[in-house]
């Protein structure tokens, strides 16, 4: 029998989260934004790198700590490389990590979970016992509800994931998933075919038309 072959969701968060610190010119705490952008100072073998921010009120830059005085051979080329070219990827990755705000004496604002998902189709087939299978691929310290996210995902109620979890039709990694966990990058969720019984061969049929 021909199986369904897994899917790799990746996950983009839309907007990196601001942070909350004390802005010297307001003179109180203010929300400042991610610019997205990187400053490093090499001198020698020695290397600093820090995340660039801005006041959302008044404009004033403040630079987020992510190495000091770090050798530069420790670092990965790639990464080394990224800092330069101001690499999403690495804004992103670092721009959720919610140890280096506290690190910086910083704090993330709410997050408004504001996201797209991008999908993939990989050669790996799914388990004979399995309708589905995703990996999910999300940049560390963005938290996602694992119901709400299926729901949006999957198309499907809210109550509908919760009863597939509750049943033993969604699992992680083997284990049974927790509606109310959260989503982690590296994450294989997989959907039993129990799920989608013959009379719900048309709403399966949906599913997959949504994750194209």
């Amino acid at each position: 029998m021909k199986r369904n072959l897994r899917k790799l969701w990746i996950v983009t968060p839309d907007q990196l989260p601001a942070i909350i610190r004390r802005c010297p010119k307001c003179g109180k705490k203010t929300e400042f934004i991610n610019s997205g952008k990187f400053r490093v100072n090499a001198n020698g073998r020695l290397i600093d790198v820090w995340m660039i921010y801005q006041c959302g009120q008044c404009k004033t830059s403040w630079n987020m700590a992510i190495w000091e005085r770090r050798s530069a051979g420790r670092l990965e080329k790639e990464e080394y490389e990224g800092f330069f070219k101001n690499d999403p990827d690495l804004a992103a990755k670092y721009g959720n990590d919610r140890d280096l705000f506290a690190r910086n004496k910083a704090e993330a604002a709410a997050s408004k979970a504001e996201y797209h998902v991008t999908t993939v189709d990989t050669a790996f087939p799914c388990g004979e016992d399995h309708a589905m299978e995703i990996e999910v691929r999300i940049p560390p310290g963005f938290d996602l509800r694992a119901d709400i996210f299926l729901m949006q995902q999957l198309s499907v109620s809210r109550s509908r994931i919760k009863k597939w979890c509750e049943d033993g039709l969604i699992l992680s990694g083997g284990q049974v998933l927790s509606p109310k966990g959260k989503i982690k990058d590296g994450m294989l969720l997989q959907v039993k075919k129990e799920a989608f019984r013959p009379e719900r061969e048309e709403e399966f049929k949906m599913i997959q038309y949504h994750m194209v």
